[in-house]
């Protein structure tokens, strides 16, 4: 009987690897508030790096405080300890934060920064870092242009999927969004996944991408309002692109009124 008991180790027993792999299955409540209260040995697993290899704070991101998410976003950055490999987080105010993500970013492939204020300055000094990066998600980033997109295409050589959608109220007055789709079709070749939603863009730059992003497999183009592109052209040149454009719809508020009051949707 003591024989069958030896072979098993109790939970505080197992090496601080194994349950740092354990625990980044939990949330990021249970790691933060649970888990170091359990004991020592769990206490000192989840401040090491393998709990903290992927990051998602968005959902916390966007209801704390711009100096909470500052704190946090440091605090388990470091603790990854250059092992970072995804990152999701919201709401961004300056550009100090993500100079410090781009300089922990040796094994970054994923990063998700949706509604934060970075620039085109910030990126171009920062994008090297950047080099492993497989994905990127600027949704509603304002202050992105195509001196960033250039700068990422330039450094980023491994990225398959780029999301730089816009708000509409954002775009509106905007004058270089042919020059972002531009700096995409010019510099990232290998790309493979393309949104490109609310952009103020020609048809003529979309078919100016597709033929330089040759790799490209699917590209959202939804309320591009300028875009107007062949269907059967689309399908006898691109067999194997997928494309989404949704477009507003008039609908009459009436079909048999005289004066066509018509609204978009």
């Amino acid at each position: 009987m003591e024989e069958e008991q030896s072979e098993f180790r109790h939970w505080d027993e197992l090496l601080p690897d194994v349950l740092g792999l354990i625990f980044s299955y939990l949330s990021l409540k249970e790691l933060l508030e649970v888990i170091p209260c359990v004991c020592k040995s769990w206490s000192m697993a989840v401040m090491g790096p393998l709990c903290w290899q992927y990051i998602d704070l968005f959902q916390w991101s966007i209801r704390c405080q711009p100096h909470q998410l500052d704190r946090m976003l440091r605090m388990l950055v470091t603790r990854s300890s250059g092992s970072l490999r995804s990152l999701h987080v919201a709401g961004l105010q300056n550009e100090s934060n993500f100079s410090f993500i781009t300089e922990n970013a040796g094994s970054l492939q994923v990063l998700r920064l949706s509604v934060s204020l970075i620039s085109d300055s910030i990126v171009k000094q920062t994008a090297q870092r950047l080099s492993t990066l497989t994905f990127l998600d600027l949704t509603y980033c304002p202050k992105i242009g195509a001196q960033a997109l250039e700068a990422i295409g330039k450094y980023c050589k491994l990225l398959e999927t780029l999301c730089p959608n816009m708000m509409f109220l954002d775009v509106l007055g905007k004058v270089e969004a042919e020059d972002e789709a531009n700096a995409i079709a010019g510099t990232m070749p290998r790309l493979k996944h393309l949104d490109l939603g609310f952009h103020l863009i020609s048809t003529e730059c979309v078919l100016n991408i597709l033929p330089r992003c040759h790799q490209l497999e699917r590209l959202i183009i939804n309320v591009c309002v300028s875009v107007k592109l062949d269907r059967n052209f689309l399908t006898e040149t691109y067999p194997y692109l997928e494309i989404s454009l949704m477009t507003p719809v008039l609908i009459c508020e009436d079909d048999e009124s005289d004066d066509d009051e018509c609204f978009a949707m």
